[in-house]
């Protein structure tokens, strides 16, 4: 799939079709790293220890 140019994305573009080609690869890098978040959690979080599950939480 070609993808459009920047003047063509932001001047000539619907702007419904211009949000969701601007949106959809944001929300899925989005669900990549809060996978990430989610196994790196789960696996601190084997220790048994919260505190350390709390630092890779805030971190």
């Amino acid at each position: 799939m070609e993808e459009p140019s920047e003047k063509f994305l932001f001047a000539e573009m619907p702007v419904h079709k211009a949000v969701a080609a601007l949106a959809i690869p944001t929300i899925i890098s989005q669900v990549v790293t809060m996978i990430y978040n989610l196994a790196d959690t789960f696996f601190i979080g084997q220790i048994d220890d919260p505190t350390m599950v709390t630092a890779v939480s805030l971190v």
